[in-house]
């Protein structure tokens, strides 16, 4: 079942044409549909990285967490770790980014930054970067 804790709809009045899209599609439309798609996630997750990344440095408007975790999920479920830990990294440097922002530290924006979905994804970090490391370990032969 979709998770709205997630994810917030944008205001009813929203102008479409000021929120990441994919196919032209919003972010948010696809969400519930569509949270199993590796593929679909990794390109919401990237065109709200890329719409964050696009504001003005104090003013910006933290992305949901919610598409950086299903990919990270899906990543792993598919086997890709090193998949898993780059969108992480992705979502840990937006949160860095984001409660550096004066709006945030005077409490007056969402602390997006320390939601569930948010600790989620920089919990599985480590974890991840542990697990890439491994596989990525040399394997003994066998005499």
């Amino acid at each position: 079942m979709w998770n709205k804790a997630y994810t917030v709809p944008p205001p009813k009045d929203r102008d479409d044409a000021m929120w990441p899209t994919v196919d032209g599609k919003n972010t948010f439309d696809l969400a519930k549909d569509s949270k199993d798609d590796l593929d679909l996630m990794r390109r919401c997750a990237e065109a709200e990285s890329e719409f964050y990344w696009s504001q003005l440095s104090g003013e910006r408007i933290c992305p949901p967490p919610f598409y950086f975790l299903r990919v990270a999920i899906l990543s792993k479920k598919a086997g890709d770790i090193a998949a898993e830990v780059e969108i992480c990294e992705q979502w840990k440097a937006i949160a860095k980014d984001y409660k550096s922002q004066p709006m945030v530290k005077s409490k007056e924006a969402a602390l997006t930054h320390k939601g569930g979905a948010s600790e989620s994804i920089l919990a599985r970090l480590p974890r991840a970067k542990a697990a890439l490391r491994k596989q990525r370990l040399p394997r003994k032969a066998k005499r």
